[in-house]
């Protein structure tokens, strides 16, 4: 069984690749290893594609979800990831396959073994409602915020940033207002609008209308100044500059 390895981890993808080493249920060779969007869509709009595909969501350049509306994946995929309950639910919902980082050989048995029982029909029905059901995902509009006893709807337009700190993520509105979210910024940043929202590192997401301006920074850096004060200075690696400048010149409708 040939397969690919869509992970920006190093460490993640040796430990994926021992994993796989060691299944009994069939041998997986690793054809290839990409750690970014660019990349994955170059290979599949030119080579042959595997028999399967093991796939991170974060990627060095964005959510791998944006290789679906580039090319078409014509191989069943499982997702690893380190996703809280939420995005489990939906996957499990959506019959997606996945496996839980740190991969375990016990976890990635069970995920070959479903794909191994699939005849040709139901294998490739997987991969037609893969593709659908991330192409169709709708964005997030409202969170439920619990602040003591209460809870009450937050609109997510209504957000300038989410902060995380501590293990804590919290939203911050333009009335200068902090509201606890009981989410982590991976799970966020995979279910909000990327016209709106941008992953700037691991402690903030910004809205697109929370940038007041942008500062060159050291090392080919860029730090964001927003219109509310933030808890600390937000700084975009020189990896991820390219992709916050075509993200910040995309269109808000």
């Amino acid at each position: 069984m040939n397969a690919i390895i869509i992970e920006d981890e190093t460490t993640a993808v040796n430990s994926l690749k021992e994993v796989l080493r060691q299944n009994t249920v069939a041998p997986v060779d690793v054809i290839a290893e990409f750690d970014s969007i660019e990349e994955c869509v170059a290979f599949f709009r030119t080579e042959k594609q595997p028999d399967i595909i093991f796939m991170d969501i974060h990627l060095a350049d964005g959510l791998a979800f944006q290789i679906f509306e580039q090319v078409e994946i014509n191989a069943p995929v499982i997702f690893t990831t380190a996703y809280d309950e939420y995005a489990l639910q939906a996957f499990q919902v959506s019959s997606i396959d996945y496996l839980l980082k740190p991969v375990t050989v016990a976890s990635l048995e069970r995920a070959l073994n479903k794909l191994k029982l699939f005849n040709p029909e139901e294998r490739q029905a997987h991969i037609r409602q893969t593709n659908r059901m991330i192409r169709s995902r709708q964005p997030l509009k409202s969170l439920l915020i619990q602040l003591a006893d209460k809870f009450y709807p937050l609109p997510v337009n209504e957000i300038l940033y989410f902060y995380t700190a501590n293990e804590k993520v919290t939203a911050y509105t333009s009335d200068g207002k902090k509201h606890p979210v009981d989410r982590t910024l991976d799970s966020l940043s995979e279910q909000l609008d990327e016209r709106q929202f941008f992953r700037a590192n691991r402690q903030f997401i910004i809205s697109r209308k929370a940038i007041k301006d942008v500062d060159l920074w050291y090392g080919s850096r860029l730090s964001l100044n927003l219109i509310l004060n933030a808890p600390e200075r937000i700084i975009i690696s020189k990896t991820k500059t390219p992709v916050f400048k075509k993200w910040i010149l995309l269109s808000d409708e």
